[in-house]
């Protein structure tokens, strides 16, 4: 017999990993994946208490929006213009029940979850999807983004699902999937703008690296389609003012060292799966690559009929290489960067270890054993606890008014958790709004004092000294107009202010009346 040569001895180059099967296991698969990922936010769904600012902002602006108030006439968002007719939609897909203005995050989470798993099946086989999809399911930024009530979840669900239609549209391209990729781009940044961009550009690269002018054009119509349909019903001038110039419009320093020192301790705390599964599956990365190479084996082939560059660019598992890339480069240059904004980074890092060349079981036993830390970092959202000592006092207080009576606080959660209307104007307090020089979207104490004094309005709640703690007169004016402080003492400079005597006009009177920006500019001569 003829001695076989060497080239023949040679090991097989890796395999390429698995096309995407068409099948029902896809399908069985993505709705197992939906209905792990709301049973782990249903606890926050179901929380009495707000979780988080963001959580009272959005669940108050929904209040006020059942009340009749529109987004950005009344009441103020400092979100994209679908942002607001989305929480309202999953408000009342729910009936309007306590917890309803949550739905739209919950959605959100599935919505990932399952974006996460389709798009981890256009670059990997059935584990490595899977695999990404728990990790993002998991995920404590994405729980407490899509549990609790904020916009960075919804934002990175429909970015998410705009690449995971981007990675079937390389595989299939056709002007269909070219117009729901625009439309589901075009959701996402008229959802959160910014911090979305990463999404939308790899699916756009993916989309102009296919050659085909028609479909680029029709996903770019599509997208231009609808922020222009979401930004048109409230005003042009009103949503700039409120979601764009109020953002760029605060003086903040630039920290990218700062920021990504953030992102990390966050991912620490937050994603210790994430975390432990991606150094895992960059080091025995790295190890399987040495041992390779001294084998002489040759990486996996280029897909057939795919130019080089364009294999760079968008062929395997490229684009969320230039994903992870952007996300990072935006969390650096952002400012201010907040922990919720991690989640952007932390869906495309789980895509990228789903679809390392390491064996799934290593890096599925990595995440497993980091299990057990990250729970202990999550009660807040897994296991919310209700109100205590000075908020469940100031709730029981406020649940005693007469009915149809307002309050105002500097953590409107308070107010939304009590069964109690925030006027629309005051659903966001934030600190960057009582900071701002503009006086389009600023609050005084001004505003606080001519909005506490209107008869439906009987109690004030400072709850931050980074908030209404600022206004120092704040309790000697609301004195003057006829309000008490609140007996016990809430500790940590929180004070209650109740008007006594109150006496609310009726629940219509009390909606139909004017409570926004305008009403409250026009009341200090602005």
């Amino acid at each position: 017999m003829p001695k076989p040569s060497s080239a023949s001895q040679a090991r097989p180059p890796a395999p390429v990993p698995d096309p995407p099967a068409p099948g029902r296991d896809r399908w069985v698969d993505a709705g197992i994946v939906a209905v792990v990922a709301v049973a782990l936010r249903l606890p926050a769904f179901l929380a009495s208490a707000h979780l988080s600012f963001d959580d009272g902002v959005y669940g108050a602006s929904a209040v006020a929006m059942r009340a009749g108030g529109a987004p950005f006439r009344d009441v103020f968002s400092s979100q994209g213009p679908l942002w607001l007719p989305l929480v309202w939609l999953g408000d009342a897909v729910t009936f309007r029940a306590s917890s309803s203005p949550r739905t739209v995050a919950v959605a959100a989470g599935a919505v990932l979850a399952v974006a996460v798993y389709l798009a981890g099946r256009e670059v990997t086989g059935r584990a490595g999807a899977l695999i990404a999809a728990a990790l993002v399911a998991f995920s404590g930024s994405a729980l407490w983004t899509t549990g609790p009530l904020t916009s960075d979840g919804a934002g990175e669900a429909l970015g998410a699902a705009a690449v995971a239609t981007a990675l079937a549209y390389r595989r299939r391209p056709g002007p269909g999937r070219a117009v729901v990729i625009g439309l589901l781009a075009g959701a996402a940044l008229a959802v959160k703008i910014l911090l979305v961009m990463p999404a939308v550009l790899v699916a756009a690269l993916v989309v102009v690296a296919a050659g085909r002018r028609r479909d680029v054009a029709a996903a770019g119509v599509a997208a231009a389609v609808l922020v222009v349909a979401a930004t048109l019903p409230w005003g042009v001038a009103k949503v700039y003012q409120q979601s764009v110039a109020y953002h760029t419009g605060v003086s903040h320093e630039r920290t990218p060292g700062a920021n990504l020192d953030k992102a990390l301790s966050t991912l620490a705390d937050r994603d210790l799966t994430v975390l432990v599964a991606g150094l895992v599956a960059v080091g025995a990365g790295a190890v399987l690559a040495v041992a390779r190479r001294r084998r002489g084996q040759a990486g996996s082939p280029r897909t057939p009929g795919h130019p080089a560059r364009r294999d760079r660019l968008v062929g395997g598992r490229a684009p969320l290489v230039v994903w992870v890339l952007l996300a990072t480069a935006v969390l650096a240059l952002e400012a201010p960067m907040w922990r919720n904004h991690v989640v952007h980074l932390v869906v495309p890092l789980a895509l990228l270890i789903g679809a390392s060349r390491v064996p799934w079981p290593l890096v599925a036993t990595a995440a497993v054993l980091a299990v057990p830390w990250q729970l202990a970092g999550l009660g807040g959202v897994l296991r919310p606890p209700p109100y205590r000592g000075a908020a469940a006092a100031t709730a029981a207080e406020l649940r005693r008014m007469p009915p149809g009576a307002q309050a105002i606080s500097d953590d409107p959660g308070l107010v939304w958790r009590s069964g109690r209307l925030t006027p629309p104007n005051f659903v966001d307090t934030s600190v960057l709004r009582i900071t701002s020089t503009d006086a389009r979207v600023d609050l005084t104490e001004d505003d606080v004092v001519a909005a506490a004094a209107e008869p439906r309005v009987c109690a004030v709640v400072q709850w931050s000294g980074d908030r209404f703690g600022r206004f120092r007169a704040l309790g000697t004016r609301l004195a003057a107009a006829g309000y008490r402080s609140f007996g016990p003492d809430l500790g940590r400079g929180r004070h209650l202010w109740l008007k006594r005597p109150c006496r609310p006009p009726s629940a219509r009177a009390a909606i139909a009346a004017p409570s926004g920006r305008d009403g409250g500019a026009e009341a200090r001569g602005r």
